[in-house]
């Protein structure tokens, strides 16, 4: 249930600048609309708000560390995972709540029922790259395949530095969907002491 959660509260999270957007427009609607439409949008205006603060809620394991050790990898290889899926997000999802009129009980009914169908298929697969938000707080997600006791590993990298191949990194890895990547090793094999 906890895993669950987490998942639940990292979709918000991937929707949280669309639900604010969202939230605004049906504010402005509610306040300058048709009183008898009033309550549709009220209710469509709580929803958000609710969305809104669960993916607040998903900030947390986005900026913290997990409580583990980090390990020292080497990066053998790297590739943008959210890069490749980012115009397809922005497109297919962003655009298509803005098409939404909450004061319409079936357009509400559909926001429900597409929302719950995005959020079953981004918790199902593990979509956490695909997050405008992790974006905005300067972070980046890459796949990366690193060296981890003499075996090699491929991991969903959250990190706010840039990865270069060969490079060692701190690792914090998780049971969870990513695992945190901090701060450049410096590799300190070639220099000489002095004497």
């Amino acid at each position: 249930m906890k895993s669950f959660i987490r998942k639940l509260s990292l979709f918000l999270n991937a929707f949280l600048l669309m639900n604010i957007l969202f939230l605004g427009k049906e504010i402005y609607l509610y306040y300058t609309g048709d009183t008898c439409k009033n309550k549709l949008i009220l209710i469509g205006i709580i929803a958000i708000s609710v969305f809104i603060l669960g993916g607040l809620l998903g900030l947390i394991p986005i900026c913290s560390k997990p409580k583990t050790t980090s390990i020292q990898c080497k990066v053998i290889h790297k590739e943008n995972a959210t890069g490749t899926y980012y115009f397809g997000y922005f497109s297919l999802f962003v655009l298509l709540f803005f098409s939404f009129d909450l004061s319409d009980i079936i357009s509400l009914i559909l926001f429900f029922v597409l929302f719950v169908a995005l959020a079953f298929v981004y918790c199902r697969n593990d979509l956490v790259y695909i997050n405008p938000t992790i974006l905005l707080l300067g972070k980046r997600i890459y796949n990366i395949k690193v060296e981890r006791n003499d075996k090699t590993e491929t991991v969903l990298a959250l990190t706010n530095t840039t990865i270069d191949i060969g490079k060692k990194y701190k690792f914090y890895f998780s049971s969870y969907e990513f695992t945190i990547c901090e701060e450049v090793i410096e590799d300190t094999s070639h220099i000489t002491p002095s004497v």
